[in-house]
C-alpha cells in the first residue's frame, strides 16, 4: 500500500486531515506539458510556433519563475509551501520539433524536463536523432524524464494479466526504457510520466519500488503543497488549449486543497460509484460541481469541508476523469482538482 504521503483516498489519517483542514493557504505551481511544436498535421497535439513564443515571453512579461521540475518536487518532499507565480516546463515523447522549442528555450535560458518515448528516440524519423539529443543533453537547463519504452496504455493493461505479470511488465518496460536514455542522453532519469497520462494505484507503486523521485500525470490542475510527488498533475498545452487566452486561464487555475477523495485514483471493479472529496478551508470556496468524462459537469453539495454527488452515479467507460471545481471567495479565481480511475 502508498504511504499516508500521498492522495489516495483512506491513506490519510483523521488526525492529519484535521491538521489540513485548519493549516494556511499558500502558493501554487503550474506544470505545463508540450507535445509537438509547429505542426500543422498533427493540431490536437501540436502548438503554434507563434503561440509557443508568445507565452514563452508572457511568462517573462509577467514574472513567472519559470523553475527546474525538481524545484517544485523538492517543495513537496520538504512539505514548504511553493511560491506564487512558479511554472515548469516539461515535452513529451521526444518529437523531432522539440528542435524548434528548444532554439526558443534557450533564448530565454528557460530550463525544461523532456520525457522520452525510448523505443522511439533516435530509431523513428518522427523522433529525436542521437545528435540532437546529445546537443540537448549540453544544454545545462535540462532534465530527462522517463516516458516508458513502449508506450503502450500501461494502466488499462491491468485487467488483461494476472497481477504478477502485470508489475514484471510494467518493471521490464520502464528499466528498458531506461538503459536506452542513459545510453542516449548520459544522464539515468529519475522522474518518471506515464503514457497517456493513465495510471492506477499498482503502477504507481511499481514505480516507488523501482526509485523514481516523482511521477506525473496529465490530470489538468495546479501543484500545491497538499501535492504527492507519486501523482503530480500537468496540463496540456495542446490543440485549442494552446491559444494565449486559454493559456492565461491555465496559469490562473488554482489547486483546490483537496485532503481525501471517494473513488481513489485506481483500478475501480464496481460500476456505480459516489464521487465525494474532504477539502481544507472550506469557508473560502462556494458555487462547486463535480465533472466526470462520461457524465460531464454536475451541480455538487457542499456541506462543511465535503463536497459530493448527492447520488452514486453509474458509470461504463473504462476510463474517466473526475474533476472538483469551486469558485475561491477569497482569491477571486476557479480552482479544481483532478484525478483518473480505470474501469
Amino acid at each position: 500500500m502508498l504511504s499516508g504521503k500521498t492522495i489516495f483516498s483512506g491513506l490519510i489519517t483523521a488526525l492529519t486531515i484535521t491538521a489540513l483542514l485548519s493549516s494556511n493557504a499558500s502558493g501554487y505551481a503550474t506544470i505545463l506539458i508540450y507535445h509537438k511544436f509547429g505542426e500543422k498535421n498533427s493540431p490536437s497535439t501540436s502548438v503554434s510556433m507563434e503561440d509557443f513564443k508568445k507565452q514563452m515571453e508572457y511568462l517573462k512579461k509577467h514574472h513567472y519563475k519559470v523553475v527546474p521540475l525538481k524545484t517544485i518536487i523538492n517543495h513537496l518532499y520538504k512539505k514548504e509551501p511553493l511560491p506564487d507565480k512558479t511554472v515548469a516546463i516539461t515535452i513529451d515523447d521526444g518529437y523531432k520539433s522539440t528542435m524548434k522549442a528548444f532554439k526558443i528555450l534557450k533564448q530565454y535560458k528557460y530550463p525544461f524536463t523532456l520525457f522520452l518515448y525510448a523505443e522511439g528516440i533516435a530509431r523513428f524519423p518522427a523522433y529525436l536523432t542521437r545528435k540532437e539529443l546529445k546537443e540537448i543533453a549540453k544544454y545545462p537547463g535540462i532534465t530527462f524524464g522517463n516516458h516508458s519504452y513502449k508506450h503502450y496504455r500501461f494502466a488499462k493493461m491491468i485487467k488483461t494479466m494476472p497481477l504478477k505479470t502485470y508489475i514484471e511488465m510494467i518493471k521490464n518496460d520502464t528499466l528498458k526504457a531506461e538503459k536506452r536514455i542513459e545510453k542516449l542522453t548520459g544522464k539515468k532519469p529519475s522522474f518518471y510520466a506515464f503514457p497517456y497520462g493513465e495510471y492506477n494505484k499498482t503502477y504507481i507503486e511499481t514505480l516507488k519500488k523501482l526509485g523514481f523521485k516523482a511521477l506525473f500525470s496529465q490530470d489538468a490542475a495546479a501543484v500545491s503543497d497538499l501535492t504527492s510527488p507519486f501523482l503530480v498533475p500537468r496540463k496540456p498545452v495542446v490543440g485549442t488549449w494552446s491559444k494565449m487566452e486559454k493559456f492565461k486561464r491555465m496559469l490562473e487555475k488554482e489547486p483546490l486543497p483537496v485532503v481525501k477523495h471517494t473513488p481513489p485514483a485506481d483500478y475501480i471493479k464496481k460500476d456505480y460509484i459516489d464521487i465525494k472529496a474532504i477539502i481544507k478551508n472550506p469557508d473560502n470556496f462556494k458555487n462547486c460541481r463535480i465533472y466526470i468524462s462520461e457524465k460531464g459537469w454536475m451541480k455538487a453539495e457542499k456541506k462543511g469541508s465535503t463536497i459530493r454527488l448527492t447520488k452514486p452515479i453509474k458509470i461504463n467507460r473504462w476510463k474517466n476523469r473526475i474533476a472538483i471545481e469551486c469558485y475561491n471567495k477569497k482569491t477571486g479565481k476557479f480552482a479544481n482538482y483532478i484525478w483518473m480511475i480505470i474501469h
